[in-house]
């Protein structure tokens, strides 16, 4: 078991109850700004408002989209001094620049410390998994707070 999560990591591995949320937001902006605040405190970040700059600088070079409704906007940044993410679930969807034009529902935003490349690949590709179960995404989509948010995040 212990070598099955080193190589691919549980997905609420970088969460926690106070970095997950439902928001009503209008766009993608407010979406991934929404998304950003529950990092703002977290002692893992070291200069939030570089994670911030930085998190909108790599959106602005490509529009972190993955299609199925889900937004995973991302940086790798020095002042991160351990992986940390958060995850927001939106009430209604919001034009994101998907691959596939899908109106994103939901919005995982992941930071990593500047040299933590193959630890990114790996997390992406386990929340990836996560995010193409059509049973599991519906039930994220449904979720109305933070704390059932929280309850079907836990496990996985």
């Amino acid at each position: 078991m212990y070598k099955a999560r080193q190589i691919m990591p549980e997905f609420s591995r970088y969460l926690a109850p106070d970095r997950v949320q439902v928001l009503d937001v209008k766009n993608k902006k407010q979406a991934i700004d929404g998304t950003l605040e529950l990092l703002r405190n977290s002692s893992n970040i070291g200069d939030f408002s570089r994670v911030a700059a930085a998190t909108w600088q790599r959106e602005e070079a490509l529009a972190t989209g993955l299609g199925l409704g889900i937004g995973a906007p991302h940086v790798r940044i020095s002042v991160v001094r351990y992986p940390t993410a958060a995850l927001t679930v939106l009430k209604k969807g919001v034009e994101y620049g998907s691959l596939d034009n899908t109106p994103v529902r939901l919005v995982l935003l992941v930071a990593m410390p500047e040299d933590s490349q193959a630890e990114w690949l790996r997390y992406l590709a386990r929340a990836s998994a996560i995010f193409r179960d059509d049973a599991m995404r519906t039930k994220l989509f449904a979720c109305t707070t933070a704390e059932q948010l929280w309850e079907l995040v836990k496990e996985h």
